[in-house]
């Protein structure tokens, strides 16, 4: 078994982003303080429509917020979460040649996705369809959750998983790249909002019409709302109802606070840990693990 993180007593700060284009009205950020002693995690600010005006970029206000959100506090940050990739596909960063006229790649990441990927066509009844790994978009994580986490899902809480380098996520992980390094010394850990949702909810035996609902325009708010009171109920999490509310009533922000929980989760060595095999040097992604239980790292 692993050992457990070791974490001070003092109360730590995480922040939670959930980043969206910077010329859109969609980036929000959240703040959790968390009580070591008490176990407690109280949700100090939500910073929703993350915007820059007059003279300043969408970039300068992001991170004149993040520096805000931090200023006073910055020996207590301990993470931020955040929704979108921090690491290339492998194939971007390779600085071998002619892999592909040879026919042979040589990179022991991509061979592990295509490894993966050829079991998962040879698994009866997986439930997923197999398709072909392509990494100069794909990552090693996306090929583990698309084969390895989607199959534990119930259906109802599945979702399609976006790329790196696919047309959606292209951008943002280009302007995530660009802000780490304006992010000094805070430790990143990637979450995905969806996937952190749907395996809190699996794990504690939420209603399956959450998980089809908190996206939603219309029935979003209430699901929203109730998931976020269950949480709190069953993790010991404070929120006021006025922040309650703003984060029923945004999607963006409700992502962001996943983010920021998650990062917590994280620390308190709660979410599940990369597979035996794994390859070095590829990001993980934090998640509470389906079964409720972080398998062991052997």
């Amino acid at each position: 078994m692993s050992e457990a993180r070791v974490l001070p007593l003092q109360p730590r700060r995480y922040l939670g982003l959930e980043l969206a284009g910077a010329k859109n009205l969609k980036t929000s950020l959240a703040v959790l303080e968390y009580y070591p002693r008490e176990q407690k995690v109280f949700l100090l600010d939500v910073y929703d429509r993350i915007i820059g005006h007059s003279d300043q970029t969408g970039d300068q206000a992001l991170i004149e917020t993040i520096e805000e959100a931090t200023s006073n506090e910055k020996n207590r940050v301990a993470k931020i979460g955040v929704n979108v990739p921090i690491e290339l596909p492998p194939c971007i960063t390779c600085v071998r040649r002619n892999c592909v006229s040879s026919g042979v790649c040589m990179d022991p990441t991509a061979k592990w996705m295509r490894e993966l990927a050829k079991k998962a066509a040879d698994t009866p009844d997986l439930g997923i369809n197999v398709r072909e790994v392509t990494p100069y978009t794909q990552r090693a994580f996306e090929i583990w959750a698309r084969y390895r986490i989607l199959p534990e899902l119930h259906e109802s809480f599945r979702f399609e998983i976006d790329e790196a380098l696919g047309g959606n996520r292209a951008p943002l992980t280009a302007r995530m790249h660009y802000l780490k390094k304006h992010l000094g010394k805070i430790p990143i850990v990637e979450v995905w909002p969806k996937l952190a949702i749907s395996t809190v909810a699996q794990a504690l035996g939420l209603p399956k019409r959450l998980i089809l609902n908190y996206r939603k325009p219309e029935e979003g708010y209430a699901a929203r709302v109730e998931l976020l009171e269950t949480i709190a109920m069953k993790k010991g999490v404070f929120i006021y109802d006025r922040d309650l509310k703003k984060l029923g009533a945004s999607l963006t922000a409700f992502d962001a606070f996943i983010c920021a929980y998650t990062a917590v989760l994280f620390d308190r060595d709660m979410t599940a840990k990369a597979p035996k095999g794994f390859p070095k040097g590829s990001s993980w992604v934090a998640y509470f693990p389906p079964s409720g239980l972080p398998p062991s790292r052997k």
